[in-house]
């Protein structure tokens, strides 16, 4: 097993393992830290990036982003590009939870105008957005309806009032794929996911409010 102790700086921002470090390693294992995050980084989630470069296939390096954490395969935040003909397919290597995103809703509200209701708002987002293992999301579908939020995507969001449609220029693929085909996810997966729709969920799942510092590009 490979930790903290194995990480080589090579500059500012960027820690490698090399692929001597274990005699599995196929390439080196680069993960993306400032410093005081490499004195903190979980050494379970150093050996998945470590892990990730024994994989047949693997092209380079094994990756690890700055959000890197302990995970179920790969580390979550972890990264591998694998050889169309010899390489590895993992459909579950960072999780179960796959497209996890991040989205940003800008108000004309200041710090000012929101730090003296702090509180209040954040009461208030706790009562009106489902949270936490086993939350019911704020809508149940019938199994037919799922359909339509698999074929949809986002634009279903706002066409039931959870979203503007203004927003859809924003998403990859305007958020929705072309050619999704609903057959083709099961019943059971169907079921799992109709009470969790519009749930925040758990985990590395959170919601914050914040206020903008310092403008880099205007």
């Amino acid at each position: 097993m490979v930790g903290k102790a194995d990480l080589e700086k090579i500059r500012d921002g960027v820690y490698e393992i090399p692929s001597s470090a274990r005699k599995d390693m196929r390439v080196p294992a680069r993960i993306y830290l400032d410093d005081e995050s490499a004195k903190t980084i979980e050494d379970s989630a150093i050996n998945q990036v470590a892990n990730v470069a024994c994989l047949e296939g693997i092209q380079k390096r094994s990756i690890g982003l700055p959000d890197i954490h302990f995970g179920y395969g790969f580390s979550i935040g972890g990264v591998g590009a694998f050889a169309e003909n010899n390489g590895v397919i993992s459909p579950g290597g960072v999780g179960f939870d796959i497209n996890c995103g991040v989205r940003l809703i800008k108000t004309n509200l200041t710090e000012e105008d929101v730090r003296p209701h702090m509180q209040e708002l954040v009461d208030e987002l706790f009562k009106k957005i489902p949270s936490g293992l086993g939350s019911n999301g704020i809508k149940h579908l019938k199994e037919s309806e799922i359909d339509d939020v698999l074929l949809n995507g986002a634009t279903w969001a706002i066409e039931n009032g959870y979203g503007w449609e203004e927003d859809l220029k924003f998403l990859e693929e305007n958020g929705c794929m072309a050619g999704a085909d609903p057959d083709q996810v099961s019943t059971k997966a169907k079921r799992r996911g109709i009470p969790q729709l519009g749930s925040l969920g758990s985990g590395n799942h959170f919601l914050e409010i914040q206020s903008v510092g310092d403008i880099y590009d205007e």
